[in-house]
């Protein structure tokens, strides 16, 4: 086993940790993880919608990454930024999958995000400023891992319910990640700075605690759901965004 697997290998362990944490907390984020079919309508349109909010977040961070990197070794941070430059545009094909739903630029920019989202890069900003690039390309791994998996049955649920034309950009982004092999990327990054035992410790600390947040979102989400569910049933919650579904 190279020292690039053997990094992955003890990460995704420390992920599997965090997925079934996930899985337990928040029936929200059970379903993303084990059946998208049971995902509301809504809770689609909102997801879509952070997935907007977190790509626009993340391009400072992955600036701030580029920075840090560029400091202590200067081919990794170009194979870092030519990833970070393909990321920071993909909102675009979010954008176009909740245009087909129904929910136009002028809407999508009157909602703000979460604030788990927020305060996952304030997280990352500071321990960036502290430990390097590490804790901002380990949430990428948790990224890139996690759509291998789980994004292609979300994105089939989205087309069962919107229409093909609302899951065209997310299929794409997915075909791009796919190609490019971001999640190969990512391994290559991380094992070169990674240097030791002592690293390859804090980075699974660091990455048990990006999990956090993200249960912190699913969490919110469910939240979320329960709040509209409270007040009108799942088509009003759509039509709040303008959208129809196939319910």
């Amino acid at each position: 086993m190279t020292r690039a697997e053997s990094i992955r290998c003890t990460l995704c362990g420390v992920l599997a940790t965090g997925i079934v944490r996930i899985e337990r907390s928040s029936p929200t984020g059970k379903a993303f993880a084990r059946d998208a079919s049971k995902i509301p309508s809504g809770v689609l349109v909102r997801h879509a919608l952070e997935h907007v909010f977190r790509i626009r977040m993340f391009r400072p961070l992955d600036m701030l990454a580029a920075v840090r990197l560029q400091e202590t070794d200067d081919q990794t941070a170009t194979i870092w930024a030519r990833y970070a430059r393909s990321e920071a545009v993909h909102d675009r094909y979010f954008l176009r999958d909740l245009k087909a739903m129904g929910v136009d630029r002028s809407k999508v920019e009157v909602h703000r995000p979460f604030g788990a989202t927020l305060r996952l890069g304030k997280f990352l900003e500071s321990a960036a400023l502290e430990f390097g690039s590490v804790p901002i390309v380990l949430y990428s791994f948790w990224a890139e891992e996690n759509s291998d998996v789980g994004s292609a049955p979300i994105i089939d649920a989205a087309r069962e319910r919107f229409g093909t034309e609302s899951a065209r950009g997310a299929s794409s982004h997915r075909a791009l990640d796919e190609n490019l092999d971001h999640a190969e990327v990512i391994s290559r990054v991380l094992a070169a700075i990674i240097r030791d035992d002592q690293e390859l410790l804090l980075a699974a600390r660091l990455l048990d605690i990006i999990t956090e947040f993200v249960l912190d979102y699913f969490c919110e989400l469910d939240a979320w759901h329960r709040d509209c569910s409270s007040v009108v049933r799942s088509r009003p919650i759509l039509e709040d965004y303008g959208v129809s579904a196939r319910l």
